[in-house]
């Protein structure tokens, strides 16, 4: 009986070690394998040895999110886009992939603006497990996990940016190496000493560690509304992982287009054809127009011409797209009011009987016949108003204006009779 009682007091005494479990603490990286090991001693020296593995498990948490903005000069639809750049920094205990969708929230001044760009990153992310130094960490090795030297760390490979803060200060060096600790299953990761930490923020155990990514996306203006004012939008970037809370930034202030407004030159000019006189301002040749007597001797004037009943006036109108503009000018149409009361339609005095003399914006002329709205690149249609109407620029045609573009410019000319 006694010995019954000696074997039992025994085991009773073993039990504490049994019951005395290492309990995990709350700031622990995941996968990590906590390891509990119950030994019963017996026979005066024998013992028996029993042990469970416990895997840590991913706490979602919200990732800390920020996205950059830009400004730019508009220089047509959806040009030139804007780079914005989303920064992610995750603040969990374990690897997580993180999903990034833009959206424009807001928009002013054109239509169809938008954000491309988003895509799915795997941030790594750990929990310090020991004393590191000023260009090292000790993290848990994961269960399962690679354990040769430079082996990626819960995520955490060589060349990642990771993010630690200590004592109010953050540091954001890129891992250089990895090394495996096989007397404590733990790994040390390592950074270059030009990234060397204060000797008083040396991290020891329970610092969250986060690895941070860029995704990079582009802010397009769409196309602007009103020449001469700002375009702004605001982006939204939703950062979301399976199960965890999702985190948005927004580009405060927005990106911004400035937009100048075009510089044109826009002038009309008259002269006498059958009495060449003087007006007033500043004379103005055109060696380009053909079909008149001394063409490229006479000179045009803004006013000051004067002519009797039965004299030719030929008018020219120049219009080109100049100075600082950034963009060309589209939809481009000349329109014109012949006053009929006095004058008489537009004559055909050009080469092959047309009414309109036309100068594109390479300098090439040509004549052109104006009919009916539709018929031909210039209309004369005596009841509207305007009553002549020229589609001028590259690739203007008989329904379409063209386009001024860039530091060039178009001209048309034509001839009136004083009634």
């Amino acid at each position: 009986m006694r010995a019954v009682m000696k074997s039992l007091l025994a085991l009773v005494l073993a039990a504490p070690a049994v019951l005395c479990a290492q309990i995990a603490s709350a700031s622990t990286a995941a996968n990590t394998a906590i390891v509990n090991r119950a030994v019963l001693s017996y026979n005066g020296g024998l013992t028996a040895e029993s042990s469970v593995t416990v895997k840590v498990d991913l706490v979602p948490s919200t990732p800390n999110v920020t996205i950059t903005r830009g400004d730019a000069s508009y220089q047509g639809p959806d040009t030139p886009g804007i780079a914005n750049t989303v920064t992610i920094t995750s603040s969990a205990n374990g690897p997580a992939t993180y999903t990034v969708t833009p959206s424009v929230t807001a928009s002013s001044n054109s239509t169809g603006a938008s954000v491309t760009g988003g895509t799915s990153v795997v941030l790594g992310a750990s929990i310090t497990a020991g004393t590191g130094s000023t260009t090292s960490i000790v993290v848990p090795a994961p269960i399962g996990g690679a354990v040769s030297a430079d082996s990626e760390v819960n995520g955490i490979a060589v060349n990642d940016i990771i993010v630690f803060t200590v004592n109010s200060h953050t540091y954001t060096p890129k891992v250089t190496s990895t090394q495996y600790n096989a007397s404590n299953n733990t790994f040390t990761i390592y950074w270059a000493n030009t990234e060397a930490i204060a000797a008083g923020d040396v991290l020891g155990a329970g610092v969250q560690v986060g690895e941070r990514q860029q995704v990079n996306l582009t802010a397009k203006p769409g196309t602007i509304s009103t020449l001469g004012m700002d375009i702004t939008t605001t982006v939204k970037a939703d950062v979301t992982a399976p199960n965890f809370p999702t985190n948005s930034a927004t580009t405060a202030p927005a990106n911004k287009w400035t937009s100048t407004p075009p510089t044109i030159t826009f002038q009309k000019y008259s002269r006498n054809v059958t009495a060449p006189m003087t007006g007033t301002g500043t004379a103005h040749y055109n060696t380009s127009i053909e079909g008149n007597t001394g063409a490229g001797s006479l000179p045009y004037f803004t006013g000051g011409v004067t002519g009797k009943p039965g004299e030719v006036i030929e008018y020219v109108v120049e219009a080109s797209n100049s100075g600082a503009s950034t963009f060309d000018l589209t939809s481009c149409a000349i329109s014109d009011y012949v006053p009929t009361s006095y004058v008489t339609d537009p004559l055909t005095p050009y080469t092959g009987s047309r009414q309109i003399f036309y100068i594109d914006t390479n300098g090439v002329t040509a004549t052109l016949t104006a009919g009916a709205v539709g018929a031909n690149q210039a209309s004369y249609v005596a009841g509207n108003s305007p009553n002549l109407v020229v589609n001028v620029g590259v690739n203007a045609n008989a329904t379409t204006p063209g386009t001024i573009p860039i530091g060039k410019g178009v001209t048309i000319a034509y001839q009136v009779k004083i009634k």
